[in-house]
């Protein structure tokens, strides 16, 4: 069975006209709560064995922030089939080509953070309210297509503890 994480990034800056979504960074806010929430899975004893982000840059920030308090040294990179407007079915090949590693950390956005955790629960019209910086952990039962049993969701008012 493998485990996988899906964070949706921290709090980033305001959309502007004047550049793409794609390059919207992390405020300093988002940064200092993603490094509480990157403390707190620390405690929970989350080590994932892969980690993959949308190459959004509050993503790849996000990521990197989690992967220094986690304390994390393995593989890591960026796949364009966990970007905002990303379906279920990019990120079942996603999933497909890395089944192998047992604990996945998958940095996202939503709605596709929310949607996937929908379908991968088997409930293909449910939409979770996924607050910046939440995680949910998700048990995958069957690897293909990929679905499993959610085993716990923590908005960032669980994860920060001050």
């Amino acid at each position: 069975m493998n485990t996988i994480y899906l964070v949706r990034h921290g709090i980033a800056e305001d959309t502007n006209l004047l550049r793409p979504d794609s390059e919207r960074a992390l405020t300093q806010e988002g940064k200092e709560k993603m490094h509480l929430i990157g403390k707190r899975l620390r405690q929970m004893g989350i080590k994932p064995h892969l980690v993959i982000s949308s190459p959004y840059k509050r993503a790849v920030q996000t990521a990197d922030i989690l992967v220094e308090e986690l304390g994390y040294t393995g593989e890591r990179f960026q796949d364009n089939r966990i970007t905002p407007s990303a379906r279920y079915e990019a990120f079942s090949a996603l999933f497909q080509e890395y089944k192998s590693f047992r604990e996945i950390m998958f940095v996202t956005h939503d709605p596709c953070v929310s949607f996937l955790t929908g379908q991968l629960c088997g409930a293909t019209n449910y939409n979770i309210d996924f607050k910046k910086g939440a995680v949910a952990c998700i048990g995958i039962g069957r690897q293909s297509p990929p679905a499993g049993t959610l085993l716990w969701y923590a908005p960032p008012k669980l994860l920060i503890t001050e």
